[in-house]
């Protein structure tokens, strides 16, 4: 028959006691650690996921920025083109207008001067053909004769050149 031996059985219950001190003073607390260590690790992840997220959307926020600063600058430019252009414009206008009124007054001014000098030509030639007159006819021309026979010699001269 078989013979039941005592130890085997005290020893089992040894075990089952050895186990159940282990689980409660050991693993537990081993377990807790784990687990604790374990939420740190997701908390340490889900903070740089975060931290990821938030640079690229700081890098976005940065390209949308520096595509602004690039569309501002080139509408500066196009705005600096257009000033300085329309500038250019008013300028050579106002250079056109200037030496187009110049123009005219130099030609006015001529034609004063050539007035000018037909008529003391007119005077000089009358006043000549006045002294020939005299030299002519002699000293019995008074001096209101002298100034209607000139007045009259300027008309008829002057009638001529206006025609």
């Amino acid at each position: 028959m078989l013979k039941f031996d005592w130890n085997i059985l005290f020893t089992l219950i040894n075990l089952v006691i050895f186990y159940l001190l282990m689980k409660r003073f050991l693993f537990k607390p081993i377990l807790k650690v784990m687990n604790q260590r374990k939420e740190m690790i997701n908390k340490q992840f889900e903070e740089a996921d975060s931290a990821k997220s938030e640079a690229e959307e700081l890098k976005k926020q940065y390209e949308v920025k520096l595509q602004g600063a690039d569309d501002e600058s080139r509408r500066i430019l196009a705005d600096a083109r257009e000033n300085a252009n329309a500038e250019y414009s008013r300028i050579m206008d106002r250079a056109e207008e200037d030496v187009a009124k110049m123009k005219a007054d130099a030609q006015k001014q001529i034609r004063a001067e050539s007035q000018k000098a037909m008529l003391s030509a007119r005077e000089n030639i009358a006043s000549l053909a006045m002294q020939a007159a005299e030299k002519v006819v002699g000293a019995n021309v008074s001096e209101e004769q002298n100034s209607a026979i000139f007045d009259e010699f300027l008309k008829e001269s002057s009638e001529e050149n206006d025609s």
